[in-house]
Formats: structure tokens, sequence, C-alpha cells
């Protein structure tokens, strides 16, 4: 297997233990990992899917849509590409200025989310999140943007977005071994990110530009 690449890969606490309880996703790396509170809201699936508890027990897995990014330093949002994972939701439960939003391609709202931005201790001032939203019947590639708006502005995902990234994960026991952010932009497909980013047979790639592609709601 190739060394993989990694960057600064920094989540909220909270959502590192969501993560580490997680057999699907509890080997992520936590260097480099800063102490943090997390106080977030409540969430609304559209047409009519309401999702209640902010987090589910450990032993309750459906497909989610990893939504994940936060604020630099500067306060201006930015997102990180969304997966459709297998994991046990979790959803903000406290509301603040921010709000994150998925849509279709005829514009119809899939889920809103507002949530107050965790805060980083012994920071500069930028921050991040992580939520695991279900994924809804119908929605399998429906969904065309997903975006972050705050008070320092906002950021959107859509089909045009090029930032490749990949999960790295065991077929079997389907936890994380590593995030791979930062690919070469020559990594355009699922197909690609297969024989691009690893030699060994023994890790499944989850591949994503941004919005997941059609391949990655039947994986």
């Amino acid at each position: 297997m190739r060394p993989p690449h990694r960057t600064d890969i920094r989540v909220a606490i909270p959502a590192l233990f969501l993560l580490a309880a997680c057999p699907a996703l509890g080997a992520l790396d936590s260097e480099r990992i800063r102490p943090g509170r997390n106080t977030t809201h409540n969430a609304r699936s559209q047409p009519s899917h309401g999702v209640g508890a902010s987090t589910a027990p450990d032993t309750i897995r459906t497909r989610n849509l990893l939504l994940w990014g936060g604020i630099d330093a500067d306060r201006v949002p930015f997102l990180d590409p969304v997966f459709v994972i297998d994991a046990p939701p979790s959803l903000p439960d406290v509301t603040g200025d921010y709000r994150l939003g998925g849509r279709a391609d005829d514009g119809t709202v899939l889920f809103l989310l507002d949530f107050e931005m965790p805060v980083i201790a012994d920071g500069d001032g930028s921050s991040s999140f992580l939520f695991m939203f279900p994924v809804q019947p119908g929605w399998e590639g429906r969904l065309a943007s997903v975006t972050l708006t705050g008070p320092g502005g906002s950021a959107t995902l859509d089909q045009d977005s090029h930032r490749p990234m990949a999960i790295l994960r065991d077929p079997d026991t389907r936890r994380i071994r590593a995030i791979l952010r930062d690919l070469p932009p020559t990594v355009t497909t699922q197909a690609i990110a297969d024989t691009a980013v690893t030699r060994d047979r023994g890790v499944e790639v989850l591949f994503s530009r941004g919005i997941p592609g059609p391949g990655a709601w039947r994986r």
C-alpha cells in the first residue's frame, strides 16, 4: 500500500468521540485535534422526514451523509467533500447562526441544519463541525449542492466542485483507516481513485470531489 497523503485532520472533540465509538469510523487519525465544546442545533429534513435524537446508539447504523467543514481564522465558512457512509446518525441539537442546507437539481430543499459552530479552545478563531445526516428515501443521486452559511459568508459544494478526497476503510469491519485530502487534480472519478490512492486489495476507497457521485449511493 502506498503511504497515504495526509494533511491536517481537525474536528470538534464530540465528533471525534462519535468516530472513535463507531465501528464504521473508528480508526480516524486524530493528530492535531484541539479540545472543543460542541453546542449544536436542530435538523429539518424535507419533504416530511424529521430527525429527532442528536446521536443514535452505536448499534443503530444507517446510510448517512457525512457533512463536515467549519470556519477559518477569519470566520469564513468552508466545506469538505460530502460522502455517503454507514454510521450512527449525529445531528445538531442547539440552534445558532450557521445553516447547512442540501438541495436537489430542481431546487428542492432536501435538508436544513441550523447550528452553533463549536468553540475550539486555545485556537486562532477557526473551528470545525461534523454531522451524520440520515439518507432519506428518494435521495439517491438527487443531491446537487450543499451550502454552509454564517455571519462570515457562505461556502457551496456542487456537481462542478473539484476537491478530490478519499476515505480508506476496511471492507469487512468498515472501520476508517485513513483520510486522504488534497489528492492530485487528475483524480476525477471513483475508478481512478481506486487505483491511484492504494494498491492494497484489502482496502475500500470512498471517493468524493464535493458531492457524492452516482456510485457512492450504491456502495
